[in-house]
């Protein structure tokens, strides 16, 4: 069965095959797919993507996925994040004709919504989809049902690595924007500082996943926007999780030590690290802005 992403990768002159090797013998939630990384580009992805179908997403049942029983839940599990990207992408979306793609719980769009001239939004599953629809909003399950050439600006959060055609995916975004229109795609960062620096073998063990087919670097993210046509692309670093939660990992092995160990930070102290990880490229989210 082919490589999806592999065969993308390979095709972009991203990697090729004497560059990657297996750095990881399974994933968090499956030990029969192994993690691969290009030595050349930093690039991390999956040993296979026949696991991943658009239906593994549309067969989700309610919030689950965000391990909630509800979406009043779901939306507070990712509340800080959400109040995080609404505070740095509202100027932009401002009276804008906005979509997110694959909105999940829609916790974004509470916040972002109304700001927006129109706002809209694509998610797969089914359960979540309707459920953002009773709310009120204009969710659909496929960007084909979005007019082209009508959306100023389009919002991936923590979506783009689970896309089995990302290439493919892009040109779709791409029809449906205005010339000039923006794109914003937020990932998981391939260099992050546990991985790449701290080799940690319980943040491994965590975060690799079956679902993150690819963890990208800022090179690759922006080979990938370049191959479908965007320009004026700027690719930077940011770190989500603070020095508590870097230190919790060392310690303890475990996840969440910004709340466990919250005393051991300040938004001074937060900020100087965030800088440090940035300057040194090994941030744990890169957040791509490009326009068609």
């Amino acid at each position: 069965m082919e490589n999806k992403i592999q065969s993308l990768l390979f095709s972009l002159g991203v990697c090729s095959p004497n560059t990657v090797e297996e750095i990881y013998p399974q994933v968090r939630d499956r030990d029969d797919i192994r993690v691969l990384k290009c030595n050349k580009s930093g690039v991390m992805f999956l040993s296979r993507t026949d696991h991943i179908q658009l239906s593994h997403y549309s067969q989700q049942r309610d919030f689950s996925y965000w391990s909630a029983s509800n979406r009043s839940q779901a939306t507070m599990n990712t509340l800080d994040d959400d109040q995080r990207r609404a505070r740095q992408f509202e100027l932009i979306i401002r009276s804008k004709k906005w979509l997110d793609f694959g909105t999940g719980a829609g916790g974004i769009l509470d916040l972002l919504a109304e700001k927006a001239a129109e706002a809209y939004a694509i998610e797969p599953q089914t359960h979540t989809r309707n459920e953002l629809v009773r709310c009120g909003y204009k969710v659909f399950q496929d960007i084909s049902q979005i007019q082209n050439e009508y959306i100023d600006i389009v919002t991936l959060f923590h979506v783009f690595e689970h896309l089995l055609d990302p290439i493919e995916t892009l040109n779709s975004i791409a029809e449906k924007l205005v010339e000039s229109g923006k794109i914003i795609i937020e990932v998981p960062h391939a260099n992050d500082m546990l991985l790449s620096f701290f080799d940690l073998e319980s943040f491994k063990r965590f975060t690799f996943w079956s679902e993150h087919l690819v963890l990208h670097t800022r090179y690759s993210l922006e080979v990938f926007l370049r191959e479908a046509g965007f320009h004026h692309i700027c690719v930077e670093g940011f770190q989500r999780y603070p020095l508590a939660n870097h230190l919790y990992w060392l310690a303890r092995g475990k996840p969440g030590g910004h709340k466990e160990w919250h005393y051991l930070q300040t938004p001074e102290l937060n900020r100087s690290y965030a800088a440090l990880l940035a300057q040194l490229d090994k941030t744990d989210t890169l957040i791509a802005v490009a326009e068609k």
